[in-house]
């Protein structure tokens, strides 16, 4: 599978990371499954070089993704 990867910067908890999210696009009207709404898959977060995600709390992971939606979509209305 080749799909591009978003990448995203931001601080967590004092910890500056370069952080690579898959976009999942929304998923509705499908009559056989429930409507899913937009988001991000953490894939990967570096610092200092150190993919470090395997570590992080769920709790910073789902805000990370949370952050990196509301970023791509700024930047996709500055268009």
């Amino acid at each position: 599978m080749n799909f591009d990867l978003y990448e995203f910067r931001c601080e967590i908890e004092g910890v500056e990371l370069d952080c690579k999210l898959e976009y999942e696009p929304p998923e509705k009207n499908d009559p056989d499954a429930p409507d899913v709404e937009e988001s991000m898959l953490l894939v990967n977060a570096y610092t200092n070089g150190v993919d470090i995600a395997h570590l992080l709390m769920q709790s910073l992971v789902d805000h990370i993704c949370v952050l990196a939606l509301e970023k791509m979509k700024e930047e996709s209305n500055d268009f």
